[in-house]
């Protein structure tokens, strides 16, 4: 009998600017192998089944959102990030390139089209 060592998984908001953004240091970090994403959109069966284990876990439902160890849960992106950059090594603010032309080019219009969005009364996930 072999163990299967655990391997994270992280949740993404299809559309969602955070979402992205750790995705993008995920894959900057090498780390794409080392993770299963599930991908998904609002209502399908994968967000009802996040928000069920979030809530049990008695965090708030939010984008992205990783299984962190067995039945560990975390969200916030930058936190996620920060993981595992330290479990691997890197400074995030110096050793990811990509991460910081996102972050500090696309991001924030990325950010301000959601808020205009939000404010226009649209759901722009």
């Amino acid at each position: 009998m072999t163990d299967t060592p655990f391997r994270p998984r992280i949740w993404l908001l299809k559309s969602c600017p955070f979402c992205l953004k750790l995705r993008i240091a995920l894959s900057e970090m090498a780390m794409e192998g080392r993770v299963e994403y599930i991908v998904f959109e609002k209502g399908d069966a994968a967000e009802a089944d996040l928000r069920a284990r979030l809530t049990q876990a008695g965090i708030t439902p939010s984008y992205p959102a990783a299984e962190v160890a067995p039945g560990e849960y975390a969200t916030e992106s930058d936190d996620l990030i920060a993981r595992y950059a330290s479990e691997v090594g890197v400074d995030p603010e110096t050793d990811l390139p990509l991460l910081r032309y996102y972050r500090e080019g696309v991001f924030p219009k990325f950010l301000d089209m959601f808020q205009t969005l939000k404010d226009m009364g649209h759901d722009p996930a």
